[in-house]
């Protein structure tokens, strides 16, 4: 992959995860009412804006890097040679110690992941029961409690069960 495509790969990313996120923002404010979410809303898809008009100024700039020699580079026959410790022996010291490196780059790399995803996990859970507890508190008959209203003095006792 040429640095072009790699620099595209993620501009592209980050223009959708910034559109995303300010979507989500704004939805959260109409849904909430809540003053953040709108500013993080509109700080987002600024910077999707932004990256978008970043993105394009680059293609311009590196249209003379053209993605045919990389297609060309893909279909071309290779020779590849493995590097002097993969083509040594596979139970040497280097290759266990290699091995090693990428068993702990693998456990760090995953398990930055599996934190990422466990605060989704939560941040949905937490929603779902916020909504949930918001249901009860302006329905209380879906628990079988009859609705009081205060405003109105009472001249008898009401039973609420």
């Amino acid at each position: 992959m040429s640095l072009k495509t790699f620099h595209l790969v993620f501009i592209v990313a980050s223009i959708l995860l910034g559109l995303g996120v300010g979507v989500w923002g704004i939805r959260e404010y109409q849904a909430k009412g809540e003053i953040g979410t709108l500013i993080l809303g509109i700080i987002f898809l600024v910077m999707g804006g932004v990256l978008f008009v970043y993105g394009r100024r680059m293609l311009k700039k590196t249209k003379h890097i053209g993605y045919l020699c990389l297609s060309g580079m893909i279909f071309m026959e290779q020779n590849v040679s493995a590097c002097a410790s993969c083509f040594g022996e596979s139970d040497s010291t280097m290759a266990e110690g290699m091995n090693a490196g990428v068993l702990t780059l693998l456990i760090i790399v995953g398990g930055t992941l599996a934190a990422i995803a466990g605060f989704f996990i939560y941040l949905i859970r937490r929603g779902t029961r916020y909504a949930a507890r918001e249901a009860l508190l302006l329905d209380p008959e879906l628990l079988g409690l009859k609705t009081i209203d205060l405003s109105k003095p009472a001249n008898k006792t009401t039973r609420l069960f």
